[in-house]
């Protein structure tokens, strides 16, 4: 069964509607035929009677079809915003929700983008033509048998070739379009990268060789388009070079001779000649339509597969309690992270971890946080063993700081409370133990931090980090660098705030004094520590 995109993420009233536009639409045409079927016999006669006889069902029935086609269009775009929205929503909330945060997000910016837009041109706009033009075309066809049947048989034989040589070129197609999505997700990636580091390119005087490589990927999506093109193209073409032959010389030929044997009239002739359009152009529109549809199948694939998870009952439950990793291993990509790394932390417990850099230290919070999958070993949360039914709902449990934290284009407010709700007590409890309370009395909460957080200071935005983790009281909170773009007045505040909390603490740092080492319940070292 064909999966279609209209069907699994649209309204089914809609596409009902649209299928019953459409045989409103088909019934038309065989109308406005059948109104030249009586003009012709009419100019035949040479009879003025029979003339207004036909002139006032013609009129009707062309209004009809004029409005037929109105209300396709309309349904057609209502039923294009609906599967766009449901799509897009689906995407967003797979990649908000579930998407491994291990991997890049680059190629997820082009879906939702570039490939989206092939959806919706290729892929739902072409289903709706393809569910319209079968229904013109049967209702041609039954029109036509209805006038002259050995004529209408000879059309329908004769349109069918077109149909078979577009089946055997699916999968050519469906290959140059897996081949252009891939190239389009290397540019994309290529364009992202290099923009983002212009500072280093310029620097380093090295515009000539980013230029050069930007040129080729920019040759090889583009290379990978036209050939995705000109193949279309030639399906297209060949399929309308036969629809010619077969779809209208043939038939054409078997009409006249039935005229010329008496077997038909020229009223008839003329009244299938006119459905014969409604034939031969909704199968060459179907033809491309269907090829248009098959450069959609790659994409399609990545929205089925990002419909987010339904996450078992079974995690309901968790509860924070005991950290234990027994034997866990981390792999990023082809590179091993973690090795065999074991680890006990009491509810409670002050933890600081260090190491110089490379050796997994972030990457060790993120796999507590459950934002890593195990590649080996166990982890434990008290009586809970996590795996990847569990493993999402760890985020409510936790608390994050990060070394370089992500700032909204928005509020202060908005970047601390990302939308809930809290009493103002707790929000100017959190900005005071965070030292930003100075920052709210000169700005205020609604102030525009900008992209990135642009409009603020580093230690500004690491403060607002801290603000955000604290406002929310997690069990277990984690500090990744946390003062580290902090002066060392502020820095000492922060480090009595945190250790004198209740929250289970695992802060991992470069460097820290001798003295604030001695105020933690465990001081961990993966450079030397088993």
């Amino acid at each position: 069964m064909i999966d279609m995109l209209t069907w699994r993420y649209g309204r089914k009233w809609q596409l009902v509607m649209y299928t019953g536009a459409a045989l409103f639409y088909s019934l038309m045409n065989v109308g406005v035929a059948f109104c030249l079927t009586m003009l012709i016999q009419a100019a035949s006669a040479r009879s003025l009677a029979q003339l207004w006889h036909a002139v006032g069902p013609s009129i009707v029935i062309f209004f009809g079809a004029s409005a037929a086609a109105w209300l396709v269009m309309y349904l057609q775009a209502l039923i294009t915003r609906e599967v766009n929205l449901r799509i897009k929503a689906t995407m967003a909330a797979y990649l908000v929700d579930d998407a491994d945060l291990a991997t890049t997000q680059t190629s997820a910016l082009s879906f939702m983008t570039n490939d989206l837009k092939m959806i919706e041109t290729n892929g739902i706009t072409s289903e709706l033509t393809i569910i319209n033009q079968i229904i013109v075309f049967a209702g041609a066809m039954i029109g036509a048998f209805a006038f002259d049947w050995m004529t209408a048989l000879a059309f329908f034989i004769g349109n069918l070739v077109p149909l078979a040589v577009a089946r055997v070129a699916q999968d050519a197609l469906h290959t140059a379009s897996a081949d252009w999505s891939t190239a389009n997700s290397r540019w994309t990636t290529g364009i992202k990268n290099y923009l983002a580091g212009r500072d280093t390119i310029r620097i380093y005087q090295a515009q000539a060789v980013v230029k050069t490589r930007i040129g080729r990927l920019a040759r090889g999506l583009e290379d990978q388009l036209k050939r995705l093109t000109i193949l279309t193209g030639n399906m297209n073409v060949l399929g309308m070079l036969l629809a010619l032959w077969f779809g209208v010389l043939l038939p054409f030929g078997v009409g006249i001779y039935r005229v010329m044997a008496g077997a038909s009239t020229l009223a008839l002739f003329m009244g299938i000649v006119q459905l014969s359009n409604d034939m031969r152009n909704p199968l060459i529109m179907m033809i491309e339509a269907l090829n248009k549809w098959q450069t959609t199948k790659p994409l399609v694939a990545k929205a089925h597969q990002a419909t987010p998870k339904r996450h078992s009952s079974a995690s309901v439950g968790l509860a924070s309690g005991t950290i234990r990793l027994k034997d866990a291993s981390v792999v990023i990509g082809n590179q091993k992270i973690l090795n065999d790394r074991n680890l006990t932390i009491m509810p409670g417990q002050k933890v600081l971890i260090m190491a110089p850099s490379g050796y997994g230290k972030s990457t060790l919070l993120r796999l507590l946080a459950g934002e890593l999958p195990l590649s080996a070993g166990q982890y434990w949360l008290g009586d809970t063993q996590i795996t990847d039914e569990t493993r999402g709902k760890l985020s409510r449990l936790f608390g994050l700081i990060k070394q370089s934290p992500f700032m909204f284009d928005d509020t202060i407010r908005f970047n601390l409370t990302l939308g809930g709700r809290f009493s103002q007590a707790d929000l100017d409890k959190a900005v005071a133990d965070a030292g930003l309370t100075t920052l709210i009395a000169q700005k205020g909460w609604d102030y525009q931090v900008g992209d990135g957080g642009h409009n603020l200071s580093g230690g500004q935005i690491q403060r607002l980090e801290i603000a955000r983790a604290l406002l929310r009281h997690r069990p277990i909170l984690l500090a990744d660098e946390v003062t580290s773009a902090l002066d060392e007045a502020l820095s000492d505040q922060l480090h009595a705030r945190l250790l004198q909390g209740p929250a289970t603490l695992i802060e991992v740092a470069h460097h820290i004094s001798k003295s604030w080492q001695q105020k933690y319940d465990q001081v961990i070292r993966l450079d030397t520590d088993a």
